[in-house]
């Protein structure tokens, strides 16, 4: 429905909303029609304009600037919109919102969220490096198409790409003339050539987000790159399809409104707040999980950066703010530099391994942003003192103790944990009659051929240096609790319960390692026990405590791991229905038996496809046998 028409300058009202508004800009042609699928897949509380310029305005002049659409557009919206407005921009309309923007700016007033839809801008203004990419995809790809064409006419388009291409040459060099290389097939699509290559975007001082296709055939270059460095903040996220599909598409264009959606209304999950905005995630091992947690965490609004090993899946996640090389030599200045550069409000472990780094920095130079973000570190660093803290907060834990002589046990089954372990390693349930083999097994450091396999396929160098060293781990004897494995995967501020999520354990990785498979239940034991805990030992961030659900109901708390999880990004949505199940991407087992489960992130698919690498890597045979070679040297670990 057109609310305005007047100045230059045409108002469609799409959708009506409750709160806010949001401005939408089409593309070349101004046609509101091809934004419907993302109007149609928005679902904030907005109400939704689209605003367009038209040829010219009540004086009869062309409306032929950049500038001069921005002008008269923000004109027009003051007469419609009672308040401020988010702005959105489809390709060419890209350009007028950013210039809305900071036209806005410019005049004292404050711009809602800026949205880019696969926004471009000329390419005499993209750096070179980005300008040459894009020429040799754009060469490569003419080729391939005019190779198919009979000789005849491969000849004549062969001689047209030749013209273009020496054009282009031209206008990249200095002098090069404010002209078009394409001409649009309507008098706003002619118009809008003419005016972008007369138009350089400059810097924003504000938060904007892109939304940019993963096929970058149309211009030969990523369309997110093309902005980096022009704004304060940047998000990137990625749709599936190209430059037409991304609006065209029913489910590509559903997922932009969802995007926008997101960043608008933040949504039901977990949010930033003063205190909880800005986030380091230390990494010592290429986990998948950390990279999950690093792109929902990006996407809910946070400010995150990462200290990581090279090499680590998150090395493709979207909108960081700063990624930092974990150097395996000089692990804790690593961590020192990357919290100097990047600011944290907390900082959140992704491994074990990690949380001993960040324990040992503190211990050597006390730090308000370390203290907080481990919490009362100091019980937490044996297995056994977790369970007697657990026992005087009020929690069911299991009686534990270390022990050095097995000779003390005698009532079995019973659990044998060494402290610093993770991922189902250095645990053992053991009955009297193997309880001589598995002590010797789990009191002594890793077998020389185990730590070599760590070393050289995870990239573990801990476990060598450990079996060099004959560095003896703590054992623990943990009494047996019959029962459902589940786990609470949990968010929280300086001691307070933010968040939490109560899962079944459906399938393990394998015996007694990560959960693959989980379900969805409601259990206030388990909840309780979460809140207790992390009021005892004062915890921030993200963390996950396993339970034992026995025969009567009750959660019997067997271990807090103070560090990110697998189910941690469960926390940015909305919370999930009691009794779903969910295969986590990308275990072998989500892959195959539970296929129609697998929580596959769609909306980052340059994660979901390194998600689908390490799998097919996970399936190769030479690892299979080496995986099954360790497990049968070591049958008692895991």
């Amino acid at each position: 429905m057109i609310v305005y028409k007047a100045g230059g300058v045409r108002i469609d009202l799409v959708r009506e909303g409750s709160a806010g508004a949001l401005v939408l800009v089409p593309g070349l042609e101004g046609d509101p029609e091809e934004l419907a699928g993302v109007i149609a897949g928005y679902t904030g509380t907005e109400t939704v304009y689209c605003a367009a310029p038209m040829l010219v305005d009540d004086d009869g002049e062309a409306i032929e600037t950049v500038e001069r659409m921005a002008e008269l557009m923000i004109v027009a919206l003051d007469e419609v919109v009672d308040s401020g407005y988010h702005l959105g921009g489809y390709s060419f309309g890209g350009l007028i919102a950013w210039e809305i923007a900071q036209q806005l700016k410019a005049s004292g007033r404050q711009p809602g969220q800026v949205f880019l839809i696969e926004a471009i801008f000329d390419e005499r203004f993209w750096n070179r490096r980005l300008w040459l990419i894009a020429m040799r995809r754009r060469g490569m790809n003419q080729l391939a198409r005019i190779r198919q064409l009979p000789l005849r006419q491969a000849l004549g388009e062969f001689g047209l790409r030749g013209q273009r291409l020496l054009r282009r040459l031209a206008r990249r060099s200095s002098g090069g003339e404010a002209t078009s290389v394409s001409t649009g097939e309507t008098e706003a699509g002619e118009r809008a050539y003419r005016a972008m290559p007369r138009y350089q975007p400059t810097f924003y001082d504000g938060p904007v987000t892109v939304l940019a296709a993963t096929d970058n055939r149309h211009f030969g270059c990523d369309t997110a790159e093309c902005w980096q460095g022009l704004a304060r903040e940047m998000y990137v996220r990625r749709i599936v399809g190209d430059h037409l599909t991304i609006v065209s598409s029913a489910e590509a264009a559903a997922h932009v409104g969802d995007g926008i959606a997101r960043h608008l209304n933040k949504g039901p999950g977990v949010r930033p707040a003063p205190g909880f905005e800005r986030v380091l995630i230390v990494s010592t091992m290429r986990w998948f999980s950390a990279a999950r947690l690093a792109d929902a965490m990006t996407e809910a609004g946070f400010t995150v950066s990462v200290c990581r090993p090279s090499g680590h899946p998150v090395d493709v996640v979207d909108g960081l703010a700063g990624s930092y090389v974990l150097h395996r030599t000089r692990p804790l200045r690593s961590i020192a530099r990357a919290i100097a550069a990047s600011s944290p409000d907390l900082v959140m472990c992704d491994d074990e391994r990690s949380l001993v780094l960040l324990r040992r920095l503190h211990s050597r130079r006390p730090d308000a942003v370390l203290a907080r973000s481990l919490g009362d570190w100091t019980k937490l660093m044996s297995r056994t003192g977790v369970a007697e803290n657990a026992r005087a907060a009020g929690v069911d834990a299991p009686e534990t103790s270390v022990i050095t002589d097995p000779g003390v046990l005698h009532e079995f089954p019973v659990v044998l944990k060494t402290d610093g372990s993770s991922g189902g390693r250095g645990v053992a349930v053991v009955e009297q009659a193997s309880l001589a083999r598995s002590w010797r097994a789990i009191s002594r450091p890793p077998a020389p051929h185990v730590a070599v396999k760590r070393a050289l396929i995870n990239r573990e160098l801990h476990s060598l240096a450990a079996t060099v060293l004959r560095r003896k781990p703590i054992v623990n004897a943990q009494g047996f609790r019959a029962g459902k494995d589940a786990i609470a995967t949990v968010a929280c501020r300086d001691g307070e319960l933010l968040s939490l999520v109560c899962l079944e354990v459906v399938l393990a990785e394998e015996l007694r390692g990560p959960s693959a498979v989980v379900r969805v239940i409601d259990h206030a034991g388990m909840a309780e026990a979460a809140r207790r805990i992390v009021r005892h030992f004062g915890l921030s961030g993200f963390c996950g405590l396993d339970f034992v659900i026995d025969a009567d109901g009750t959660a019997w708390l067997i271990e807090v791991n103070a560090r990110v999880t697998p189910t941690c990004h469960l926390l940015f949505d909305a919370p999930r229905p009691i009794g779903q199940v969910l295969a986590l991407f990308p275990f072998e087992h989500g892959a195959s038996a539970y296929a129609d489960c697998v929580d596959v992130p769609v909306r980052a698919p340059l994660l979901a496809e390194r998600g689908q690498q390490l799998l097919s890597r996970q399936r190769h045979p030479v690892l299979r046998r080496v995986r099954t070679w360790t497990r049968r040297a070591r049958p008692e670990l895991t």
